[in-house]
């Protein structure tokens, strides 16, 4: 316990603390042993996952083109309520406005 505590630079408590709980050492009453496996498996534990790219997230709109899925109030008020120049554009061309 205390070689392998000081190879590691930790505590006493950290390394049995790390270690049942990935289930890393062998306990008999209060003794907690190690075995170089053990001790290998703990650091292999702790290293860090690589980071992965972020998946790409699409945000719902509402098409350029008329579509039945939207009903004209709702688009009309969209277009209404947008501060995009083509919301701007579209408002004219589907409602005169």
């Amino acid at each position: 316990m205390d070689e392998a505590a000081e190879y590691l630079r930790w505590t006493r408590r950290g390394l049995i603390k790390v270690a049942k709980r990935h289930g890393l050492c062998m306990v008999r009453g209060r003794e907690v042993t190690f075995t170089k496996s053990h001790i290998l498996g703990i650091i292999e534990a702790l290293q860090p996952a690589p980071n992965k790219p972020l998946a790409l997230t699409v945000r719902g709109h509402i098409d350029r083109q008329p579509s039945g899925s939207a009903s004209p109030k709702i688009r009309k008020l969209f277009l209404q309520r947008s501060n995009k120049p083509w919301a701007k554009r579209l408002l004219k061309e589907e409602f005169g406005e």
